[in-house]
């Protein structure tokens, strides 16, 4: 019995989400958390762990285990969500600006909206900027072209300034705290900066032809002398207060576009970040130039300093963090990568494990970088560049790694076991197909070949060599091609032995290959629409595929006849063995889940956690105890097998029934605590016993004793009550007592409107017909009694 109550069950144990979208982005001083905007909310993301911590918004959750929202009926009104276009922070308060033009201050500690108020800009708000002090905020136009400053405490708008021509998309107030200067970048990327306590313009800064990215002050003195800035036209410009105004003191071509600039080493160094992701040094004092960094793939948007912890912070136009740790030994400064966060996934296009019992997890997103996790490390990530176009498919085998996508091109890397979720490129090989490789697939038990299908059709299968005694000397060479299919191949996939390969494409059919040889061996037949998927066991002689006519299939090798189908309702896109062989897990295109007991044909669990197409699963084959699920809704999901808890839960529950049960009869038998043994009767839902009850008190003409049966019942009891007298009604035999105790139980709740939860699930509704045949019965009876009392009397 309870065998077939928790035959498998699987439940989510973790969620990596999205949480960074882009556009604004702080980091705490204390270097251990980034608020990120990321739509209609602003996330609190611990750095070590790269969870959500806390969400700033309407539509916030409570819970901060990224547990999926509940799904809204299509039904339902629609209500248009009041998104966030900017937000800042200080060290007790977040302000966030939204479409509507409303400004929402929230308590950090708390994460409560403490004041709400309208931004009086005739545009969208753009930008928001603390002071020093935490108690002012400046907000930003985008169209009338306005700096307004805000006393929230008192609740008043202190100035508008309108001396320049907005919008500003950069802001600063002057460090120090006794300072009343705030500088604005305006659209002819002037800067300009006022006294805004007497709201005065008090300087007009010309220097650059294009947009400013980046204003960093030497240190928070109030006698700060020296200003720099950098923008988009390559150039990095020094300012020196003299005589109460700013004069440019050098400008200083650096050759690339630049997009943020810091102090570091109390004013000494000045970073400066570059979008081709170069780091630039320069030491205030001489204005020598140093690279940190040289270019990279990615393509970097902001610069964060965090002076507490010793770390700077990359933002990439894809949404990724890379944390540097800085040390500096005489006025040089040399950089770490320690952390590497993903704040926007996109859509999850593949996934697979390797490295020892199943370690690492290489990710392919919509991207042409790729991501590996350390499941280990609290999913610590690396993005791995070496690709010119977006990466589609992931094949490993134990510490090798096979990528290839939109690119045409393979390339083969290993496990850095000196280095920590690292890569090492071993060997790539350019234009190895016409068009995009859409699947790629390693040999088992040892990486001795591969085999790689493409969109137009075309299946190559390439054997891998590594010469003796070299660890790190690898290639591989084409053994043979051929034109697999009439349309995109989908899926490319190994027997156990290596010597059958099969594929599966879009022209509606599965083959079955030689591996050795350009043989093939079988074409399966019977799918109505494209093949997504195709597995075989990994212990008997069948192959598993999946397809877009929402159907899975098991074929068997030796004749390849279907021997079963399995019907789901949507596209089955990703399907694979669990257990060894005993179930199959397969992925939907609504985001179902769903476990399927291969002897028995019969869906043991449908898991609901993605809200879009699941494209792909990873199944470590160590444990086989655990899987992830990654798909068009940016969700990486890990899965663990929770089996033995639910049968031990399952097993203490029947235990807890039984001494129940066993305790009810006792007092039944006793016939001295009646009133125990009936609250015991609704406690186990048991209509028969409770009737039992209400009759013997019936017999003995006790009608004080049933009232005070029920009017000693909570709510809840007095709802399962009224469901044990449902199914009373249901016979007239026992519609006596059931109307009694219904009289009882709505005789003042039809008086009391706040009664009206007893008519859950339309209870009343229901019993009506079964009382009106009472009422209809008796009502006929009474007649009888009339005429035969008539015809006694007439005698």
């Amino acid at each position: 019995m309870l065998a077939n109550v928790a035959e498998k069950r699987y439940a989510a144990e973790a969620r990596f989400t999205n949480f960074y979208a882009g556009s604004d982005i702080v980091w705490t001083e204390d270097g251990e958390h980034f608020y990120c905007l990321n739509g209609d909310v602003v996330n609190k993301v611990n750095v070590q762990s790269s969870q959500i911590v806390a969400s700033f918004g309407e539509n916030a959750s409570d819970d901060v285990d990224n547990k999926p929202k509940p799904k809204v009926a299509d039904d339902d009104i629609d209500v248009d969500v009041d998104s966030i276009n900017c937000f800042a922070m200080s060290s007790e308060h977040l302000v966030t600006a939204h479409r509507s033009g409303l400004l929402r201050l929230w308590e950090l500690s708390t994460r409560k909206q403490v004041k709400l108020w309208k931004a009086q800009h005739k545009g969208p708000v753009i930008h928001l900027e603390f002071s020093p002090c935490g108690k002012i905020i400046c907000s930003s136009g985008g169209a009338d072209a306005t700096l307004r400053l805000w006393d929230f405490k008192n609740n008043s708008c202190l100035c508008a300034l309108k001396e320049f021509p907005g919008p500003a998309m950069l802001l600063r107030f002057h460090p120090n705290p006794t300072i009343s200067e705030i500088y604005a970048v305006g659209s002819d990327n002037s800067i300009y900066a006022w006294n805004y306590s007497t709201k005065t313009l008090l300087h007009c800064m010309r220097g650059h032809i294009s947009q400013v990215t980046g204003l960093s002050f030497q240190n928070t003195a109030a006698d700060c002398t020296q200003i720099v800035t950098v923008g988009r036209d390559k150039v990095l410009i020094v300012w020196q207060l003299q005589d109460k105004s700013w004069s440019q003191l050098k400008v200083i071509p650096l050759f690339e576009e630049l997009e943020g600039v810091e102090h570091i080493a109390a004013g000494a160094l000045v970073l400066a970040a570059c979008r081709n992701g170069k780091l630039l040094q320069l030491e205030t004092s001489s204005w020598k130039i140093k690279e940190l960094l040289a270019s990279s793939d990615f393509e970097v948007t902001r610069l964060l300093n965090c002076n507490k912890a010793e770390q700077l912070t990359l933002v990439t136009s894809e949404q990724n963090m890379l944390v540097y740790a800085v040390s500096i030994d005489k006025k040089v400064a040399s950089l770490q990568l320690v952390k590497q966060l993903v704040g926007f996934n996109d859509e999850i296009l593949d996934m697979c494990f390797l490295g020892d019992n199943d370690r690492y997890l290489a990710i392919a997103t919509n991207s042409k970088h790729f991501k590996l996790y350390d499941t280990e490390q609290q999913m610590n990530c690396s993005l791995i560049s070496g690709h010119t176009d977006t990466v589609m498919s992931l094949a490993a085998s134990h510490n090798l790694l096979l990528t290839v996508g939109k690119d045409c091109s393979i390339h083969l890397w290993k496990l850095n076991h000196e280095a920590n979720c690292q890569l090492e490129h071993l060997m790539q090989q350019n234009n190895c197909h016409t068009a995009t490789i859409g699947s790629v697939a390693f040999t088992h038990n040892g990486a001795t070949g591969f085999a790689s299908a493409c969109q137009d059709g075309s299946m190559k299968v390439w054997q891998l060599t590594r010469e003796k005694g070299e660890r790190k000397s690898y290639a591989f060479s084409l053994r043979y091609a051929a034109l697999a299919h009439d349309k995109e191949i989908n899926c490319v996939s190994y027997a156990l032995n290596n010597k059958i390969l099969a594929t599966a494409s879009q022209d509606k059919t599965a083959k079955l290959w030689a591996a050795d040889s350009q043989a093939m061996l079988g074409v399966l037949r019977g799918h109505t629409r494209g093949v997504w998927c195709v597995r075989f066991s990994p212990v008997d002689q069948i192959v598993l595929t999946s397809s877009s006519d929402c159907s899975l299939r098991i074929w068997s090798i030796a004749n390849f006849s279907c021997l079963k189908r399995l019907e789901q309702e949507c596209t089955i896109l990703r399907c694979e063995f669990l257990d060894h062989g005993k179930f199959i897990l397969s992925a939907s295109s609504d985001g179902l889940l769903k476990l399927w007991n291969i002897k028995t044909n019969i869906c043991v669990q449908s898991i609901d956690e993605h809200s879009d197409r699941v494209w792909s699963l990873a199944v470590s084959s160590s444990s086989n105890r655990c899987f992830y699920t990654g798909g068009a809704d940016s969700k990486l999901i890990r899965f663990g097998d929770i089996t033995d808890e639910v049968r031990n839960e399952a097993l203490a529950e029947r235990q807890g029934m039984l001494e129940q049960e066993q305790t009810l009869q006792s007092l039944l038998h006793d016939q001295t605590q009646l009133e125990k043994a009936f609250m015991l009767a609704l406690t186990l839902d048991k209509p028969k016993t409770t009737y039992e009850i209400i009759c013997h008190f019936v017999r003995k003409r006790d009608t004080a004793g049933v009232h005070q049966l029920v009017d000693q019942l909570n709510v809840d009891q007095r709802l399962s009550l009224l469901h044990h007298v449902k199914a009373w009604g249901t016979n007239s035999r026992h519609a006596l007592i059931a109307n009694q105790v219904l009289k009882r139980l709505l005789g003042e709740a039809l008086l009391d409107p706040a009664q009206k939860l007893y008519n859950n699930a339309n209870l009343v509704e229901t019993l009506t017909p079964y009382v009106q045949r009472h009422f209809k019965r008796v009502t006929e009876l009474q007649k009888d009694l009339a005429f035969l009392e008539f015809i006694i009397k007439s005698m």
